[in-house]
């Protein structure tokens, strides 16, 4: 699951078996900034023991193991940047990043993917606005950090905010919205949208991680 979401995210071959997956967000030309490296390196390290879990599993993915994976790169990212000391910037700056890409990449394929089927059936409609609501919530909050001081108290204020707003809508999501619209969508459906939201989640990564 991770290793193909990994895998497909990055602009290299494949990694040798039992390596951590190329960091999502990786810059194809080699030319990435300290602090993007950084945040690939966080990655890395986030993602590993999540790949070594998932590294047997040669089933084709469903759209609920594809954003399960998601969702647990993003809460590990979440508990790590909210224990970053203000004498750490640049480590705040390279966490965050890794976490401003994954829930950008993983909103948008999640969106066009889940969302969109769901919005075409009348029980799908008021669980879709409400998520679609703190996406849009998430995205404000990821643009106020960006304009503060990364060693200021106002940056882990605003950080430790959406990290607990994160962590509700991801809850909320696996407890209601999954079992919602699992019972709309067939079991061909589920692996179609799988697949689907894993080649945008990739090319979603290398878009953002392109404009920085």
């Amino acid at each position: 699951m991770i290793d193909r979401l990994a895998r497909a995210a990055s602009a290299t071959p494949p990694t040798p078996s039992g390596a951590p997956p190329t960091p999502a967000g990786a810059l194809s030309d080699g030319r990435a900034s300290a602090s993007a490296q950084a945040a690939q390196d966080h990655l890395v390290r986030i993602a590993t023991p999540v790949h070594r879990r998932a590294a047997a599993a040669a089933a084709p993915v469903s759209i609920y193991d594809a954003l399960r994976a998601s969702h647990e790169i993003q809460r590990a990212l979440c508990r790590q940047i909210v224990r970053i000391p203000g004498s750490r910037p640049d480590k705040r700056v390279a966490v965050f990043k890794s976490l401003r890409l994954e829930l950008a990449a993983h909103e948008a394929a999640e969106e066009r993917f889940l969302y969109v089927p769901m919005l075409m059936h009348d029980t799908g409609l008021d669980p879709s606005r409400h998520a679609l609501h703190e996406h849009h919530q998430m995205d404000e909050m990821v643009e106020d950090i960006q304009a503060l001081a990364p060693e200021g108290e106002a940056w882990m204020t605003h950080v430790k905010a959406l990290a607990h707003k994160v962590r509700h809508h991801l809850d909320e999501e696996e407890h209601k919205f999954f079992q919602a619209s699992g019972k709309i969508l067939s079991d061909t459906q589920k692996l179609t949208l799988g697949r689907r939201y894993l080649r945008d989640h990739a090319r979603m990564l290398r878009v953002l991680a392109g404009k920085g």
